[in-house]
């Protein structure tokens, strides 16, 4: 036995969770790229195939559609979730929002139908959600004024703050409920608004 230096064991890097919203975007603008690179490069070799005419500016074209297509894949994987040991970290495109463990009430999982089914809440269904409707959606409750609920809702994808409601609609919302359940201070719920 050779005796060397063990080396120390780390936890494996908190999991990044997607936000859907921003990938089937994403995706949608990357197909019609792709679309267009193909049919531009397969037109320059047609062009070329049929007069022996080599089109330099199609075959630009269609090479910065293939790499800006390409571009666009890996930039869907920027805009995640995940859970760190300072908050919830919400990761867009060029900058992030950090929410800090105290500021979140509350986390469960609830299917997007089933949180819109109140009546006060029926009108406030965005188009951008519909897709999604009968997804689980990791919906966190936030000690925030809702200015500051709002723009991170924004931050989340079109639609994705309601009220007091901040909505993570990600792959395995019920596994990143499960990640944060521990981290929050379990406190009574917030007391109802006083009747008039």
């Amino acid at each position: 036995m050779s005796g060397g230096n063990a080396l120390p064991a780390t936890d494996p890097p908190p999991r990044r969770h997607q936000l859907l919203i921003f990938a089937s975007s994403w995706r949608r603008t990357q197909t019609m790229l792709l679309y267009g690179a193909a049919v531009m490069l397969i037109g320059t070799v047609v062009t070329y195939a049929d007069s022996h005419k080599f089109d330099l500016e199609f075959l630009i074209l269609g090479v910065f559609l293939l790499l800006l297509g390409v571009g666009f894949h890996f930039g869907a994987r920027l805009h995640y979730v995940q859970v760190t040991d300072d908050g919830l970290r919400l990761n867009r495109l060029l900058k992030h929002e950090l929410i800090p463990f105290p500021e979140i009430r509350q986390v469960r999982t609830q299917p997007l139908q089933v949180l819109f089914s109140a009546p006060n809440r029926r009108g406030l269904f965005p188009r951008s959600l519909r897709p999604f409707e009968r997804k689980p959606a990791c919906v966190i409750r936030l000690d925030l004024e809702p200015a500051p609920v709002a723009r991170l809702g924004r931050a989340a994808g079109r639609g994705c703050a309601i009220d007091q409601d901040l909505i993570l609609i990600v792959s395995d919302a019920k596994e990143l409920e499960i990640a944060l359940q521990p981290r929050i201070r379990r406190r009574p719920p917030a007391p109802a608004a006083r009747r008039r």
